[in-house]
């Protein structure tokens, strides 16, 4: 044993206070990717029609979007009526199942039946026959 001799204290490193503020961060992120759901949103904003009926499709369908203001949008691309027919052929005979093949209409609720009943007309005249009209459940009145 040495007399007299100094004992250095070491220094506190500076890094130790951020690994908790670290360990906050990644368990934040972990929190946010778990509780998180990501899905892609449609290119028009609707707001479908209530609905009484609480029926549930499998299947993925081809979805044409209308918003209020008559927009019509296929898989996130906007596109005009003249092109619509020929967009769900070339979705049709690219499908793997022609069988099974539908399409889902989602409308804003506030669309003037005359232009729901001018697009309904054009997927009439593809001769696709499995056509849906998304809603949204109506909430119950108690």
């Amino acid at each position: 044993m040495k007399v007299g001799q100094t004992i250095k204290h070491k220094k506190p490193d500076q890094d130790d206070s951020l690994v908790p503020l670290i360990n906050i961060v990644f368990l934040m992120l972990i929190f946010f990717m778990v509780a998180g759901h990501i899905s892609q949103s449609d290119p028009i904003k609707v707001q479908p029609p209530l609905s009484a009926s609480d029926t549930k499709q499998i299947e993925q369908p081809l979805v044409i979007v209308v918003s209020d203001d008559g927009q019509v949008a296929i898989d996130q691309d906007i596109v005009a009526d003249d092109n619509l027919l020929p967009s769900i052929n070339q979705q049709f005979e690219a499908a793997a199942d022609k069988e099974k093949f539908r399409i889902l209409v989602k409308v804003d609720g506030s669309l003037p039946v005359e232009r729901l009943q001018h697009v309904l007309s054009i997927i009439k005249q593809s001769g696709i026959k499995r056509v849906s009209l998304a809603t949204q459940k109506q909430a119950e009145i108690s």
